[in-house]
């Protein structure tokens, strides 16, 4: 599969076993620690998603890597940590998964793996989501109440009608709540229908010069969905490809708390025009950006024009 497949999504499920990163063929050494890793591989293969499949994968995973050195040609010891990670997801062990896929992410890294890293980045990024979820949910009250609302209304976008406009508009409206939490939520519920992501999409067409902060809000939504979870700069064919829109993906810290939000839209060229973080939007260009930690706006601003 190639790279822009891969930032497209195509030809894969969300974060599935079975899908794993490929591995490269591999010289095998006949009774050797490594042809044993490697039968128990193709067994690991095999196996499906119910919960005792999964234990038996992160068994198998264990012992795999229990046999291999960290610098064997034989098989992908990246790809084995990024298997049992998302054994561990669907087993609900998060903190086990999330630990296992920055494994892998650091072997894709050191190998160049560039597709190993993005995979683990989405996962990760999904894993965190749903762990948080977890423990809003877990803990009851009034945000576990509102965001159990919201996937209430979310199932109403993958129909047409009044209610299917009323809910996306209440989602979009959630999108400059002042919880992160609602924001990212209502991102993530956003991104995933197509009559939604049409919406979106000619928000950001229609209003970039009209109303740049809807246009921007859309912008964020779509631009999360490139991202997915990635610190990495995205340039505009990737969202030419995917939503037939011409703008760039790039990441920028906070400049009240310095955390690191990822998939701000911007004008295709604006990557290569040197840009800083401010509190305010003085400069010839700004793009306003709402915090998903500390929830407070900030903007992305350039000196010189990038559009």
């Amino acid at each position: 599969m190639g790279f822009l497949d891969r930032l497209l999504g195509k030809g894969k499920t969300k974060g599935a076993p079975g899908t794993q990163p490929e591995v490269s063929p591999a010289r095998r050494l006949p009774g050797s620690a490594d042809e044993r890793a490697l039968q128990l591989w193709e067994s690991v293969k095999k196996l499906g998603v119910s919960e005792a499949d999964r234990r038996k994968a992160v068994a198998m995973c264990t012992e795999i890597l229990g046999l291999l050195d960290p610098n064997t040609t034989s098989l992908h010891v990246g790809v084995v940590f990024w298997q049992r990670g998302v054994s561990y997801r669907l087993l609900k062990n998060y903190d086990a998964a999330l630990a296992d896929l920055q494994q892998a992410l650091e072997f894709g890294q050191r190998r160049g793996d560039y597709s190993l890293v993005l995979d683990s980045q989405r996962v990760m990024e999904e894993i965190r989501q749903e762990k948080r979820r977890a423990e809003i949910e877990a803990g009851g009250g009034e945000k576990a109440d509102r965001l159990q609302a919201m996937e209430q209304q979310a199932r109403q976008l993958w129909r047409t009608g009044p209610e299917a406009d009323a809910a996306f508009e209440s989602l979009f409206a959630d999108l400059q709540d002042g919880d992160s939490d609602v924001r990212i939520a209502a991102s993530r519920l956003l991104g995933e229908p197509p009559n939604a992501v049409r919406r979106l999409i000619s928000i950001y067409q229609q209003d970039l010069a009209s109303d740049p902060h809807r246009a921007h809000l859309a912008g964020r939504v779509l631009g999360r969905a490139i991202a997915k979870g990635s610190t990495e700069l995205f340039p505009a064919e990737i969202a030419r490809m995917k939503y037939g829109l011409d703008f760039s993906v790039i990441p920028c810290s906070c400049v009240h708390c310095g955390a690191m939000n990822l998939g701000i839209a911007v004008p295709p060229r604006a990557p290569m025009v040197p840009y800083y973080h401010q509190e305010d939007d003085k400069g010839a260009y700004a793009i306003p950006v709402l915090c998903d930690k500390c929830s407070t706006e900030f903007f992305v601003v350039w000196d010189v024009d990038p559009r």
